[in-house]
C-alpha cells in the first residue's frame, strides 16, 4: 500500500507558485547586493568568499552522485559514479560544454546498457 500523499496542482497554482519563488529569490539577492556597498570588507573576507561556490558545488554534486545513508554507492556499479569519471576524464581536455554533454550522454548509457554489459562480461569470463 502506498503511504505517500498525492496531490494534484494545477498548472494556475504552479504558475503561482514559481513567480512566488521568483520574487523571493530577487528580493533576498538584491538586498545582499544593496548592502553590499554599505559596509567594508576585508580583502580577506573577499578572498575567502571567492571560494565558497567552489566548496560548495562539489558538495551537491557528490551527494547526488553518491548517495546518502542506505542509499550511498562509491562502486562501479553505479551509473552516476562512472558517468562522473568520464566528465572528470573530459574535463582534463574539453571545455565546460563538452563536459556537460559527456555526462549526460554517458549516464543516460551507463543508466540504460550497464547491467546488460556487465552480465555479458560475466558470463564471457566465466
Amino acid at each position: 500500500m502506498d503511504s505517500h500523499a498525492h496531490i494534484a496542482l494545477s498548472n494556475e497554482f504552479v504558475i503561482y507558485l514559481s513567480l512566488a519563488m521568483l520574487v523571493a529569490t530577487f528580493l533576498i539577492r538584491f538586498s545582499v547586493i544593496g548592502m553590499a556597498g554599505r559596509f567594508n570588507m576585508s580583502e580577506r573576507f573577499k578572498k575567502t568568499l571567492r571560494f565558497v561556490p567552489v566548496t560548495v558545488l562539489p558538495a551537491i554534486i557528490a551527494v547526488e552522485i553518491l548517495g546518502k545513508g542506505s542509499n550511498f554507492a562509491f562502486n562501479l556499479e553505479n551509473p552516476k559514479v562512472l558517468a562522473a569519471i568520464v566528465c572528470t576524464i573530459v574535463s582534463l581536455r574539453f571545455g565546460l560544454i563538452w563536459v556537460v554533454i559527456s555526462g549526460l550522454v554517458s549516464l543516460v548509457i551507463f543508466q540504460n546498457y550497464l547491467e546488460p554489459i556487465t552480465q555479458f562480461l560475466t558470463h564471457f569470463m566465466a
